[in-house]
């Protein structure tokens, strides 16, 4: 094993450091190598990234002048390294250090790729934040890692980070290298004309870079492709799922309902109609490992009572709106429920570390009248909202515009909030209400980042 590990190092020194896409997610100023650094850590989706931001992290070093061999890249995916062993971690940093033997003089910079495949990788940091002089960057494919396994193992030695596919400003950016903006800038018409075109190539497309050069279906079909492999390392092979055929055909209609309210109790009689009998707990606990594994994310209702939300009840969106068009199967004429969910995405992002309730959706009744709020902004412990967001298309119908209009005029009162939003596809207007104002705004404008 030390001399395959050994080899592996060297063909990644071989290869070197590649050129990448500048991301946006910042992973703060780099500490020179020294014990009791905190740890970066950096999680999300397989495929969305995470690799190429640590790349980028390495790149910013080595231009602060520190040479590449006082850096160390190991990938534990590497399908050679099986089957894992806790050993593995400490084969890594000495077949290194053979092959640096004065690196560790002046201090190194480890970054360690889907480390959660190897067995007891968390005490292995540990020992490595408490008695080497470095300083540590590590990605993993599940948000475990941000809070259970992280905040057990390292008691405040990690400093977490989510990577999520391209945002629509990076979007933007990956296509349109001339055009660097924001949504606080006024737009020339020919920008205007360029952000509507990325806008609707970014809800058909997505994020996920890897697809950006391929033909629909091909983008499809890796997306697919993305999910598959996500279910099986992340999902059936870590928890142990018996039922492997059932957990793919939920995970496809989870996915193909992104926008939508997810009923497990439908689900199953669904699936047990298709021969495919599982029970509602188990589906519920499906649920909760494909948002551990960054797949998908359910949006409760604004409440107090937390631990009382029941999944049945919750809104699911996908991860990314390429993902969701992958599997729904009229994802054309579903151009809403891909516009909710690059909103909730946007949200989610801005959010940075997640907390049930953050962003929750609002169901409520005034005088015999019932509202739904998409997303409300706050704190559900305490119920304070900040921040109250619509979603529709267009508001050319009445009926809508009346509908909509009116829900956010009740949240407000409810709230004592004297705003309100509604994201549409290309729309902008201000609506004086006797409450305040709600600001209808275009959503190629309001994706972008601040």
């Amino acid at each position: 094993m030390s001399e395959l590990v050994k080899g592996i190092i060297r063909e990644w020194e071989e290869v070197g450091i590649p050129e990448v896409f500048r991301r946006d997610l910042d992973l703060g100023d780099v500490p020179e190598p020294k014990r009791g650094n905190l740890v970066r850590t950096v999680v999300g989706v397989r495929r969305c990234g995470k690799t190429y931001r640590l790349f980028q992290e390495m790149r910013r070093i080595q231009h602060a002048g520190v040479p590449v061999s006082r850096m160390l890249y190991f990938n534990f995916e590497d399908e050679r390294l099986k089957p894992f062993t806790p050993e593995l971690l400490q084969d890594v940093l000495d077949s290194y250090g053979e092959l640096h033997p004065h690196a560790r003089e002046d201090g190194i910079y480890l970054f360690f790729d889907e480390i959660q495949e190897v067995p007891d990788w968390g005490m292995f940091l540990r020992r490595l934040v408490d008695t080497l002089n470095a300083t540590i960057y590590v990605t993993g494919s599940s948000s475990k890692m941000l809070s259970r396994e992280v905040a057990t193992e390292f008691r405040g030695r990690a400093l977490p980070r989510e990577l999520f596919p391209m945002s629509f400003s990076e979007y933007v950016r990956f296509h349109d290298k001339d055009m660097a903006v924001t949504s606080s800038q006024p737009f020339t018409f020919n920008e205007t004309a360029r952000l509507r075109h990325h806008f609707h190539g970014y809800l058909e497309r997505g994020g996920f870079i890897a697809v950006q050069s391929l033909g629909m279906p091909d983008a499809i079909s890796l997306l697919q492709e993305y999910a598959t492999r996500t279910l099986s390392s992340d999902v059936i092979d870590r928890y142990g799922v018996r039922n492997p055929v059932a957990a793919s055909a939920f995970l496809a209609q989870a996915l193909a309902s992104s926008g939508r309210e997810l009923s497990i109790n439908k689900t199953a009689n669904q699936l047990a109609g298709r021969g495919l009998r599982v029970s509602r707990e188990s589906l519920a606990s499906l649920l909760g490992y494909y948002e551990e594994a960054y797949l998908l994310f359910p949006v409760r209702e604004f409440s107090r009572a937390l631990s009382a939300n029941s999944r049945s009840a919750a809104k699911v969106y996908a991860v990314d709106p390429g993902m969701f068009v992958a599997f729904s199967k009229s994802a054309a004429q579903e151009r809403g429920q891909r516009l909710e969910t690059a909103v909730f995405l946007k949200l989610r992002r801005d959010i940075r570390w997640h907390r049930d309730g953050s962003v929750s959706r609002l169901l409520f009744q005034e005088n015999g009248s019932r509202h739904e709020i998409d997303f409300i902004i706050g704190d559900a412990l305490t119920m304070q909202a900040s921040k109250l967001i619509q979603v529709c298309w267009a508001l050319d119908d009445g009926a809508t515009r009346l509908r909509e209009v009116r829900a956010l005029q009740a949240a407000m009162r409810r709230f004592g909030l004297d705003s309100g939003t509604i994201v549409t596809a290309d729309q902008r207007e201000v609506i004086d209400v006797p409450e305040g104002c709600i600001d209808v705004v275009p959503a190629w404008s309001w994706l972008l980042d601040e």
